[in-house]
């Protein structure tokens, strides 16, 4: 019999890994993939990767308590991503370290 720890690798009754999570959550802040095309990429529906990819945001940027510190400047920048469909986002950045610290 051989057992091994996989507590690390994902939350308990998780669809995706911690690593695929980061991964899809990269993939949208800093390489503006959408959601389908992380979707295509881990192989799982489009509900299932938006559900990671919202839920991991809120938990690895939105609260976090200290992700202001140490900002000096915020600049935002919004613009369309997409012509013909007229999606929009907004990203929120650290200027001083040139650093998402949000994205809508």
């Amino acid at each position: 019999m051989w057992r091994q720890d996989t507590s690390k690798a994902a939350e308990p009754r998780a669809k995706l890994s911690r690593r695929g999570l980061r991964w899809a959550l990269e993939a949208i802040v800093c390489q503006h993939l959408t959601v389908a095309r992380i979707a295509e990429g881990l192989a799982v529906t489009w509900n299932t990767a938006n559900n990671a990819v919202l839920a991991e945001g809120c938990r690895a940027l939105i609260d976090d308590p200290a992700r202001f510190d140490g900002v000096a400047v915020i600049g935002v920048d919004e613009h369309v991503v997409r012509h013909e469909a007229l999606l929009f986002r907004m990203e929120v950045k650290d200027l001083h370290r040139l650093a998402v610290a949000a994205v809508g």
